[in-house]
């Protein structure tokens, strides 16, 4: 225990009575948790009494802040100056306000007797019939109150009129935030004056100056207690996906890969037609992606050759020995806006910017897909993806690349098996031993992108192409059976998970 500053702490406590803590912390100009565990330890001494009081501050809401008014109070005013007004003409002498608040403004107008409906020649009318009723005051005191302290007012120190107005507004959404406070007090213990006298004499910290001078001799040492229970502290560490991310960067730049990145909007010519899936395909039907609603289509901006033979390829195979897939390839399909649905997108990007040049290329990014989320699906998640542009590439090198990849994140057993990708052609399925659950696991999906996804593009080289999933390395590294835990941000989970390492 720090003597002179217990001593300093039960001096205030002394002259002011009960202390909120965090005042105190701010006038003794130290941290309040260090304060917290000294005013424990006075407290079990009996020196201090210690208890919580919870406060509701009122913060003025969104919607509140957005017109800086109530919009019934809006109307109010606009009915003062004019005295009736057609419905009509409403969305002209109201026009800070939106349709919906104009609307539940005027009902609560009526309900409440300050204003009335009546029709005239066919026109619907509202006019005012109240200009002194008391909610009107009531609230544009309120409001006034709220606009002018943006830090927040204590539901306490409003008068009952005002309290029952708060009560009523918080049931409305974006009016006013009540948010709880729980604030820790201390006041003097029944032991206090004894407490204070023990710390002039006992020794709490030893120090080298202590014993050199010898001032320890015939003092009293503060005794030590091993079972006391100590304050348990997390440290900030970053979130394991942001560090099996940055791990997975770490690898392929070791390896010489560059790192490219692209958009989560993407056009359906990038994410499908460049890469030669058919526009029947059922991964482009709208239970498996997530199309834009608003704006439905983009602009290809690619030049009008690279379409046309994307078109060609589809239809008939154009130059590179395929049937293609035949019947009509509708540009417009290709114009609708989607969310990315793998990062391969970024891939095939690339292989047009890029030509016929050596180049090794990875990218790791979001992709989103119309799944039912379940214990091992998620409707977004993260994807590494990857390409090498070689002359010589062939499929021995593409399973070292993976292979080597798996082996650095601290997975000795690969294996590949023979699959089917719409735009590679030999295609393979890396699996991965995992020794504590004593079983293969499926990652993800690689091959060699065929002539009809690179002959349109302008690359007759081979181009080695992969993606893997991340997540589920995750969950091998934290042994967890439900993918779902890596993004609840559950502070239990995250606080006591081991530290990661590589």
């Amino acid at each position: 225990m720090d003597v002179e500053l217990a001593k300093r702490v039960l001096d205030e406590v002394r002259v002011r009575g009960r202390v909120q803590l965090s005042s105190l912390a701010e006038a003794l100009n130290i941290n309040i948790d260090k304060l917290r565990g000294l005013v424990e330890d006075l407290k079990k001494r009996g020196a201090l009494k210690v208890y919580s009081l919870v406060r509701k501050i009122v913060f003025p809401g969104p919607r509140l802040l957005k017109y800086r008014d109530l919009p019934e109070l809006i109307m109010f005013r606009v009915l003062s100056e004019y005295g009736r007004i057609r419905f009509s003409e409403l969305g002209e002498v109201a026009r800070q306000v939106s349709r919906d608040d104009l609307n539940a403004a005027i009902g609560r107008l009526v309900s409440k007797g300050i204003a009335r409906i009546s029709s005239t020649n066919g026109d619907r009318v509202i006019e005012l019939v109240d200009e002194k009723h008391e909610y009107v005051e009531r609230a544009s005191r309120l409001v006034e109150l709220l606009i002018r302290n943006m830090e927040g007012i204590s539901y306490d120190s409003l008068d009952p009129a005002l309290q029952e107005l708060v009560n009523e507004f918080t049931k409305r959404p974006g009016i006013v935030d009540v948010k709880e406070i729980r604030e820790s007090y201390i006041e003097p213990g029944v032991e206090l004056d004894a407490v204070y006298k023990e710390l002039g004499e006992e020794i709490s910290s030893l120090t080298p100056e202590i014993i050199v001078s010898g001032v320890w001799k015939g003092r009293e040492f503060k005794k030590y207690d091993l079972n006391e229970r100590v304050y348990v502290a997390f440290p900030a560490k970053l979130h394991p996906m942001h560090e099996l991310i940055k791990e997975i960067r770490e690898i392929f730049l070791s390896m010489g890969f560059m790192e490219a990145t692209g958009p989560l909007v993407e056009l359906a010519f990038i994410n499908f037609d460049m890469l030669f899936q058919p526009q029947d395909h059922p991964a482009r039907d709208m239970q498996d992606t997530f199309y834009l609603k608003r704006p439905k289509y983009g602009v290809i901006e690619y030049p009008d050759d690279l379409v046309e033979r994307i078109r060609l390829t589809h239809e008939a195979g154009w130059e590179t020995g395929s049937r293609g897939w035949g019947g009509h390839w509708d540009v417009n399909e290709a114009r609708k806006l989607l969310l990315r649905t793998h990062t391969t997108s970024v891939s095939v990007r690339k292989v047009y910017e890029l030509g016929e040049r050596e180049a090794k290329i990875f990218s790791i990014g979001r992709v989103f897909r119309n799944e039912t989320v379940d214990y091992k699906h998620l409707a977004e998640f993260m994807q590494v993806d990857g390409i090498v542009i070689s002359r010589r590439g062939n499929v021995r090198e593409l399973m070292g690349i993976i292979s080597e990849f798996y082996r650095r994140l601290g997975f000795e057993d690969v294996r590949f098996w023979p699959s089917y990708f719409p735009y590679t052609e030999p295609s393979l399925q890396p699996s991965i031993y995992v020794k504590k659950w004593g079983k293969w696991l499926e990652l993800g999906g690689a091959g060699i992108f065929r002539p009809e996804v690179t002959y349109p593009l302008g690359v007759k080289w081979p181009v080695l192409a992969w993606g893997l999933g991340i997540e589920r390395i995750l969950m091998i590294k934290y042994d967890l059976d439900d993918i779902r835990t890596i993004y609840e941000n559950n502070l239990g989970w995250l606080r006591h998970i081991p530290i990661y390492t590589r």
